[in-house]
């Protein structure tokens, strides 16, 4: 599925009613693409895809790569982190940040408005590891996933004010902060993911953003999310000082 290429059947951007079952498998996508972005692979993660997700991932015809489903663990979490940092996190990487994408530095005004709606929201945000700002691809994504989990509790327990409510701010986080940028990010980063498993992932959080935007936007909406998705290549900027005080 292609940003530049889907539009929605009628253009009408309405979202169909979703019941709780659907709602909670997307939080769990959702939260596994954060997972699997915020941090190096571990055993833990191997497990799950070769254990309760292997069916998953053999009926949506995932190409994880034959090492991530049976090879050695020790060797595949090695393999996995190395591409890990040269994908996110060394010099000339990817940098997972809405920041980085829209004007080449970290922490700029993106990352202070994500943080605002997950306060707005009840949520507090944490750094996790160093350097690490509420704009980081995973952080938004797993924030999709809680606002997908909380409509699904507010059905659940029969209140469709609260559903609506966490349904209208999960469109406008879409809308606004991730949809903007996140699917370019995860073009950029799959043009340059060596391993399978890299690849595969980028390729799932590019295809859940943009089905979920072609279910709450029009068509007009669309357009201009795939032009600021399209935004040229920002060089990252260095700044001595920024980079003292963040302690990156």
């Amino acid at each position: 599925m292609q940003a530049d290429s889907h539009v929605t059947p009628d253009g009408s951007g309405e979202t169909a009613p979703a019941g709780i079952a659907d709602l909670q498998a997307r939080a769990g996508l959702y939260s596994l693409l954060g997972r699997c972005l915020e941090a190096e692979a571990d055993a833990d993660l191997l497990h799950l895809f070769r254990g309760p997700l292997r069916g998953i991932v053999e009926e949506l015809e995932l190409d994880l790569g034959a090492d991530v489903m049976d090879g050695p663990v020790d060797e595949v979490v090695e393999r996995l982190a190395e591409e890990f940092t040269g994908l996110f996190v060394a010099p000339g990487a990817v940098l997972p940040y809405r920041s980085v994408f829209e004007t080449g530095r970290l922490f700029q005004p993106q990352a202070d408005l994500a943080t605002n709606a997950y306060r707005e929201a009840g949520f507090e945000f944490r750094n996790l590891h160093s350097g690490e700002f509420g704009d980081h691809v995973a952080v938004m994504l797993a924030f999709v996933a809680r606002l997908l989990e909380r409509r699904a509790g507010a059905l659940a327990e029969g209140d469709g004010a609260a559903a609506d409510a966490w349904e209208a701010r999960r469109v406008r986080f879409l809308r606004f902060q991730l949809g903007p940028w996140a699917i370019g990010w995860a073009r950029r980063a799959r043009s340059c993911a060596q391993h399978p498993f890299y690849a595969a992932i980028l390729d799932l959080t590019e295809q859940a953003i943009w089905t979920d935007l072609c279910q709450c936007c029009d068509e007009k909406t669309l357009r201009r999310l795939v032009k600021a998705n399209r935004r040229p290549l920002v060089r990252p900027k260095t700044d001595p000082e920024f980079r003292k005080a963040s302690g990156l």
